[in-house]
């Protein structure tokens, strides 16, 4: 008699997700300008925590993307206090919605599009989730927009992962891409493509039309569309480097009679245009100056005085050069000055923003914490 067993494949383990290396993290995010005014569907914040927190770990001297990013659930869920179940299910969901993202780019001139997924679902390797850690696989198709990008834009972390609002992380993104010029200055119909409020489109991306045969939009009115994609952006990034005002452009000729249009939106931001060079009046001053030109001996590059030397002021910047004259003379001599003192003079900056980041949460807790000891005290 023949043998009629069955032979079954091996089984292979559903989740291979444990923790392969330890994420580091720059607390910056590189982003090519095509990724950053590609036309993003809007997902919730937890997914572009994620991405970002993905990104961040792509370091300036690499050559390829990684196989696989991983990163803690601690690290997205900073600066909340949601219970360990619901933080599953934020995740969960935040990794579903990831895996249908596409970027769409599109040409200057509208001529040509195209579109590339985000994640790469085709590996063995999976992207998924267990026991705290979260497994990232990018579409290699994006290496060029990722790595060694030749067009881009950098934002700080320590703002943005604390954004509750879809909108505020996109304002955040792009008023970064525009912090040099000082301002964004946008079209009605290129703003409601970034901010995903275009054209509704069926699952065959054909656009919906409505009774009237126009196509629907989302906010369709102009003034609902600032009070929904506006407001909120506004109130959650005052205070910081893109805190901005809003200013409506109207159209200046208009046929007939009625309410001018609102044709274009420009955005100001508070602080101006970031410094580029090193202002005179730094080089200028007796002390400021010294220290500038001491640290130019170091080969500490004017772009990093620029955006450290603010922060670490004069008793910061020297203290460093305090210590790598003490190096120098040690058996421990700096022989590549442009690699090292840079290095730790953007660490130093670093770290002096998270600290004043620190005092001023800090400072708050302990308002918080008089005032309540008051109140308990008045009703004694």
């Amino acid at each position: 008699m023949a043998d009629k067993r069955i032979t079954r494949a091996p089984i292979t383990p559903m989740l291979e997700l444990d923790l392969k290396y330890e994420p580091e993290f720059r607390g910056e995010v590189k982003q090519h300008w095509n990724v950053t005014f590609a036309h993003q569907k809007r997902i919730s914040v937890y997914g572009k925590r994620i991405m970002a927190r993905v990104i961040d770990q792509i370091r300036d001297n690499d050559f390829q993307l990684r196989d696989f990013y991983q990163l803690h659930i601690s690290s997205i869920l900073e600066g909340t206090d949601i219970d360990t179940e619901t933080a599953y299910a934020k995740i969960k969901g935040a990794l579903y919605e990831l895996a249908d993202v596409k970027w769409e780019f599109e040409s200057i001139d509208h001529k040509e599009w195209y579109f590339r997924h985000l994640l790469d679902t085709t590996k063995e390797q999976r992207v998924g989730y267990k026991e705290g850690v979260i497994t990232i696989l990018l579409n290699p198709q994006l290496a060029p927009y990722l790595v060694k990008a030749a067009h881009y834009s950098r934002f700080p972390l320590h703002g943005y992962m604390n954004l509750k609002s879809w909108y505020s992380m996109r304002f955040f993104e792009i008023l970064a891409a525009w912090q040099d010029k000082g301002y964004w200055e946008v079209s009605v119909d290129d703003y409601r493509q970034y901010m995903d409020c275009w054209h509704e489109v069926d699952k065959r991306g054909q656009i919906k039309k409505g009774k009237n045969g126009q196509p629907l939009v989302k906010y369709a009115n102009t003034m609902l569309l600032i009070a929904n994609t506006m407001k909120e952006p506004q109130k959650e990034l005052a205070g910081t480097d893109f805190d901005f005002d809003f200013t409506p452009i109207y159209e200046t000729d208009r046929p007939g009679r009625g309410r001018k249009k609102i044709i274009r939106f420009r955005f100001e931001l508070k602080k101006g245009p970031a410094l580029k060079d090193i202002p005179a009046s730094w080089l200028e001053h007796v002390d400021t100056g010294s220290i500038i030109v001491r640290l130019r001996e170091w080969k500490v590059t004017d772009a990093n005085i620029v955006k450290y030397a603010p922060i670490l002021k004069q008793e910061g910047a020297l203290e460093l050069l305090k210590a790598w004259e003490a190096k120098n003379r040690s058996n421990r001599h700096i022989d590549d000055k442009l690699r090292y003192c840079n290095a730790a003079f953007v660490r130093a900056g670093k770290q002096a923003l998270e600290d004043a980041k620190q005092a001023k949460i800090d400072a708050k807790n302990e308002a918080t914490e008089a005032k309540i000891i008051v109140q308990q005290a008045l009703k004694l």
